[in-house]
């Protein structure tokens, strides 16, 4: 199991997951049958969150369950406020949140970390392109 990929699902994936469903929900159909390994950070948790309440006007108590869920099935890291001198600062935290945990893989539908493509050996991908590469 120590082999399997490790990635963050930036927020705006697990939005697409819960929602939309399509390749965030499969993505997430990958990491509950353990065949890849999520990282999450508190940061990640928080502002999901906070988009589920204030977007998409779930319920607390529904809110609060899922992100147990979500914890419960990923290894949670630290952040220690590194900077990467990114345009958005909550896009600092997701990609620390990938480098912290160690991931191969960051997946995110946001322009600005996308637009990066790598960090040293992490790559920062669509869900469509990760999906793809571990076929």
């Amino acid at each position: 199991m120590a082999n399997l990929p490790k990635i963050v699902n930036d927020t705006n994936v697990w939005l697409s997951a819960l929602y939309f469903s399509g390749k965030p929900a499969q993505i997430v159909h990958l990491i509950e049958e353990k065949k890849i390994t999520s990282v999450t950070s508190e940061f990640i948790l928080n502002e999901l969150k906070e988009k589920m309440v204030d977007d998409f006007k779930t319920p607390s108590f529904a809110a609060n369950g899922t992100i147990a869920y979500i914890a419960s099935i990923s290894e949670l890291v630290s952040l220690q406020g590194m900077d990467f001198e990114l345009r958005d600062s909550a896009d600092n935290q997701i990609l620390e949140t990938a480098v912290a945990g160690k991931c191969g893989f960051l997946i995110t539908g946001d322009k600005d970390l996308l637009t990066l493509g790598k960090y040293n050996s992490l790559q920062i991908v669509t869900p469509a392109q990760f999906l793809n590469k571990i076929k």
